[in-house]
């Protein structure tokens, strides 16, 4: 297993919510934790920008990032959201067995 975390914004708790909802009926993520907002300053068409975002901490296996992409970049309303991914280096056992129990055993998407 090669346990990661992806990491995306969004502007609204709900749309936040609604990503966490599909990936974890889809089993291709074991948890979703989705943050109080965050100011985010980026540079956008130009412009230095200042928004209040939510973050989504998606814990899953690698094998798993394309279709999680596919879904964020289906349900997110920004054009470029951004969609990363770290691998998990360390961890406790029976966490990261619960991951890949999670996501790997009852996964039925195409990934």
């Amino acid at each position: 297993m090669k346990p990661i975390i992806v990491t995306t914004t969004t502007a609204t708790k709900d749309e936040a919510v609604k990503i966490a909802d599909i990936l974890l009926n889809e089993n291709l993520a074991a948890c979703v934790q989705i943050s109080q907002p965050v100011l985010s300053c980026y540079r956008w068409e130009g412009e230095i920008k200042r928004d209040e975002e939510f973050v989504c901490s998606i814990k899953t296996e690698a094998s798993h990032f394309n279709a999680i992409a596919r879904v964020i970049e289906k349900v997110h309303s920004y054009d470029v959201p951004q969609i990363i991914a770290v691998p998990i280096v360390h961890g406790s056992v029976d966490y990261l067995s619960w991951v890949q129990n999670q996501v790997d055993e009852h996964s039925t998407a195409d990934t």
